[in-house]
């Protein structure tokens, strides 16, 4: 269910709609208020307590810093994260202790990173990214942008924001990494619950999944109950 009430203060639309889509995918995200100035933005924090506010560094009525200078003197505290097309405020973005600042345009991996740190203060824990070794190179997915995994031989196939990580290891050691939200519907396929939109049941108990974006999985009779469970819960 979702549980964080966000706030997004961007004045250019396209841009903040881009952030609005990359939103859609969180399920612990609510309704998000939206605000293209200072004083929207005033207007709505005066009427309501938010556990997020996204914030645009530059905005027409002044800059973004001067409202997340007066929410960080709040006893109560909303999590704020800078929206920038200028590396050079994060600064100004860590001295009033913002959890992360996004660059434009925004990418999925660096909106995850920033909503696992305010999980992670909100709740004390957050899964640990999951480490995808290519070579000499090494990279961290977070566990927000995993939508599937199936397994292919030795290998378990991880597909993320698009994209598809190959990780030697076993998909039960996997499952144990990606912690709450995901259920195994298959000898050989995980899932994030949050993400099924639809499911087609054969006669024999077996069938296929549909996951937001179109990618279709086949779930097993046998991970029927801990499916069907998954998506009550959600």
């Amino acid at each position: 269910m979702p549980d964080l009430t966000v706030l997004a203060v961007e004045d250019n639309p396209l841009a903040r709609g881009a952030l609005l889509r990359l939103l859609k995918a969180h399920a612990d995200i609510g309704p998000v208020v939206e605000a293209a100035t200072l004083a929207e933005a005033r207007k709505s924090i005066a009427s309501r307590t938010f556990d997020l506010v996204f914030l645009d560094v530059c905005l027409p009525d002044g800059a973004g810093t001067q409202l997340g200078s007066e929410l960080s003197a709040h006893v109560q505290a909303p999590a704020l994260v800078y929206i920038t097309a200028d590396p050079g405020a994060a600064v100004e973005a860590f001295r009033q202790g913002a959890f992360d600042y996004l660059l434009k345009p925004i990418v999925a991996s660096d909106l995850a990173r920033a909503l696992g740190r305010v999980r992670q203060a909100r709740h004390g824990s957050a899964p640990a990214p999951i480490e995808i070794r290519d070579g000499s190179s090494t990279r961290f997915i977070a566990t927000e942008l995993i939508a599937a995994v199936e397994s292919a031989g030795h290998y378990q196939c991880v597909h993320a924001a698009g994209e598809v990580h190959l990780i030697r290891e076993s998909i039960a050691t996997l499952l144990a990494r990606l912690g709450p939200g995901f259920v195994r519907v298959h000898r050989s396929v995980v899932v994030r619950a949050n993400l099924v939109t639809a499911m087609e049941t054969k006669r024999n108990g077996d069938g296929e999944l549909e996951l937001v974006g179109g990618k279709r999985v086949r779930f097993s009779r046998s991970f029927r109950g801990a499916l069907e469970e998954a998506l009550c819960a959600r």
